[in-house]
């Protein structure tokens, strides 16, 4: 419950999420149930809260492709 009410007070907020061995890079736009969604150039990613390792502030680098990234 408590990383569920976290990321309520994020929703809209660029964020990249590690899940597992990959990095999940988009704007949180909702919580259904215990899923969060993810949005990125028209791209949407449904991310079960509890695989969540790690999240922090999305920060575009230069030449980095935008979108979904592999790796961790």
């Amino acid at each position: 419950m408590v990383v569920r009410n976290f990321l309520e007070g994020r929703i809209g907020t660029e964020m990249d999420i590690q899940v597992d061995g990959a990095i999940i890079s988009g704007r949180i736009i909702r919580l259904e149930g215990n899923v969060l969604v993810v949005e990125k150039d028209d791209t949407v990613c449904y991310i079960n809260i509890d695989r969540i390792i790690a999240l922090w502030d999305s920060k575009e680098k230069k030449g980095s492709l935008p979108g979904f990234r592999q790796g961790a």
